[in-house]
């Protein structure tokens, strides 16, 4: 089924809205209805907090972690021990987020329980997405991050923290890992449409993941009780300002090359060797001892070749109060319950078996969620007590909707939150995400707004869509097929030009234009992020920003953030977690702050006209792409949208 799915489920009827007061009786049916899965309530009495960034939400999730009392829970997709969440001058300047974890865990006053759960399927999907850099420890060669190698001492102290947790050597830290079984798949992608690689595209779906990103901290106290909703991994690399400095030296150094890989350990006792030579002869001709100076070459030789500054990252994430943080609790207990305690002989289970599709249905040694739990799990047992209403903050009055895509379940009401945001838009939707790769998203959004046209409804939408140049080639195809559909075709190049050859020939219908589509009542743009040195002096001196925010924003009346992409992956075939509310306070001051760190203009007041934004747009996209051509300073973050390469074999 497509996004219309569930439309009869929102059919409008005049109620009214306890949480915004009774000026406003009529309110717009935000909260996410599904027929074929349960989903969370909304909740009440909340406080919502979007945090930009990860300098932001880093810094707030630190001074959080100091003020536990009883229990932290993490659950990411990836997490980096060796991280530094608060930074001086450095990537390297501050505590470590595995030293700080250490610190709450191991204090003679309120010791606290500290539990992680991490994705992780076997060596052969650790391969590829190095999500928890050391996780294997020192029992295996490194493998690097996902964003490149560490330097040996972040590796080195990884690799020792994750021995040293595993082996239980901090009690109070527990890790666990959890897969989603192979056989969720095919239903997960039954009613889906997609384009996929008989090869490449096929084994890359062998492995979804769990990408739910979420942290709750002292749940058993509600009034301490907070956690955050998150579109950050917990890895060195989502480490940045909203300014996003062009090479910032507080973002890490990462290498294209292992610093301690074998050839450089031989070269670097070779000249260690040399050295103490130098040294010795220094002293029996009695001249001072000078430093040693083959290392220091050696090392500065591997940096000038194979180190960089990693990318700059955009991303949000939400810190909650309040009664949302049940829902947050049943997500992460649940999740708890039904993976595996990381243990010595799992890690090197894991790292032994052989990659396939074979292997991976039938291994067993990781169960994960494939075999539910008999009883009710001692940490749910231990909190089932504990009611939404416990959590209520009576002086706050946002409400807020946990969401989830969750295979297990046949799950999607991210999918539908997507959905009815798109169906509820009538002046503008801003979506910024890793991903813009969901064909049947835009498709809904045209017939959407031909269904206003058709009613008489006469203003354009606004369509504003911030995303990144694709990881790979392989995800061009399905970039492609949003693009088309939005006049923005000829932001990829070679595809475009393919689509005029085969229109030429009737195999194919011509590429719509933004004329065509303002015609219909849409006015859409694709923009990337880019950030550039105060003086460029060539194409060097600027570099995109990744943007793995995954944010949408309706009117200024409603918004989501969270872990989902807006692809296939993320709406049916990998876990994710997204928080939907309608606070309009809040959506529009995310609004105001991600419109003006991109172009340093936030835009109109709350619900007013986005026109003349929205050619302020388009003019600074135009004079930032200009600008890198010319190697000029540029002026805010955006710049055009384009890509131009042969695409891929199409991977979800």
């Amino acid at each position: 089924m497509g996004m219309e799915e569930n439309e009869g489920l929102y059919t409008q009827k005049l109620c009214y809205n306890q949480a915004v007061g009774p000026y406003q009786c009529l309110s717009l049916p935000w909260w996410v209805r599904t027929s074929k899965h349960k989903t969370y309530l909304a909740r009440h009495h909340c406080q919502l907090e979007p945090l930009i960034c990860g300098e932001e939400v880093f810094k707030r999730i630190h001074d959080d972690l100091l003020e536990a009392r009883r229990s932290v829970d993490i659950l990411t997709w990836g997490f980096d021990p060796g991280m530094v969440l608060i930074r001086g001058s450095g990537a390297e300047d501050g505590m470590r987020y595995g030293d700080l974890l250490k610190q709450i865990a191991t204090r003679k006053e309120n010791p606290v329980r500290v539990r992680l759960l991490l994705w992780h399927d076997n060596a052969a999907s650790y391969a590829i997405q190095k999500n928890n850099p050391g996780l294997y420890g020192t029992r295996v060669p490194t493998i690097g991050a996902y964003a490149g190698y560490y330097g040996e001492t972040h590796d080195g102290y990884n690799r020792e923290w994750f021995d040293e947790i595993i082996a239980n050597k901090i009690p109070n830290i527990v890790l666990h890992t959890r897969e989603v079984a192979l056989k969720f798949r095919g239903p997960a992608l039954a009613d889906e449409k997609y384009k996929i690689s008989p090869i490449d595209g096929r084994a890359g779906s062998i492995y979804p993941t769990h990408h739910q990103k979420m942290i709750l901290i002292d749940y058993e106290t509600p009034a301490r009780a907070v956690g955050y909703v998150m579109g950050h991994n917990s890895t060195t690399d989502f480490w940045d300002t909203a300014a996003h400095r062009f090479q910032d030296p507080r973002r890490e150094t990462l290498y294209k090359k292992n610093p301690a890989e074998p050839v450089g350990k031989l070269r670097a006792m070779m000249d260690e060797a040399s050295d103490g030579y130098d040294r010795q002869m220094q002293m029996m001709s009695g001249q001072p001892e000078q430093p040693s100076r083959r290392k220091a070459a050696r090392l500065a030789e591997f940096v000038n070749k194979y180190a960089f500054t990693a990318k700059p990252y955009q991303d949000v994430s939400l810190r909650v109060r309040g009664p949302v943080l049940y829902d947050m609790n049943h997500n992460f207990s649940s999740g708890w319950a039904e993976s595996e305690q990381s243990t010595s002989s799992l890690m090197s289970a894991l790292w032994m078996t052989p990659p396939g599709l074979v292997v991976k249905a039938a291994l067993s040694v990781s169960k994960a969620i494939d075999k539910q739990p008999e009883k009710v799990h001692p940490l749910v047992q231990s909190r089932e007590h504990l009611k939404a209403t416990d959590f209520a903050l009576k002086d706050c009055h946002h409400s807020a909707q946990l969401l989830r895509t969750y295979p297990a379940y046949q799950e999607k009401s991210i999918k539908e939150c997507y959905a009815n945001l798109t169906r509820l838009t009538h002046h503008y939707i801003f979506i910024q995400n890793q991903y813009i790769q969901y064909e049947d998203w835009a498709s809904y959004l045209t017939a959407c707004v031909e269904k206003l046209r058709s009613a008489g409804y006469t203003k354009p939408i606004y369509v504003f869509i911030l995303t990144s140049t694709p990881e790979t080639d392989g995800m061009d195809l399905a970039t492609y097929d949003v693009a088309l559909q939005i006049g923005s075709s000829e932001t990829m190049k070679v595809e475009h030009e393919e689509t005029l050859k085969r229109a030429k020939r009737g195999k194919a219908k011509m590429p719509i234009t933004a004329a065509e589509l303002e015609k219909r009542g849409i006015r859409a743009l694709m923009a990337s992020m880019w950030s550039g040195a105060e003086q460029p002096r060539s194409t060097k001196d600027y570099e995109e920003t990744y943007i793995h925010a995954k944010v949408a924003i309706v009117d200024d009346a409603a918004f989501t953030v969270g872990s989902a992409n807006l692809n296939v992956r993320s709406m049916a075939l990998d876990s994710e977690l997204n928080l939907l509310s309608q606070a309009k306070d809040v959506a529009f001051d995310l609004r105001r702050k991600l419109f003006k760190q991109c172009t340093n203009n936030a835009g109109p007041a709350q619900f007013g006209d986005m026109e003349e934004t929205f050619k302020k747009w388009l003019g600074l996209m135009q004079d930032n792409t200009k600008a890198m051509a010319n190697g000029s300073p540029l002026s805010g973050q955006i710049a055009n949208f384009h890509v131009d390469r042969q695409p891929g074999p199409p991977v979800i």
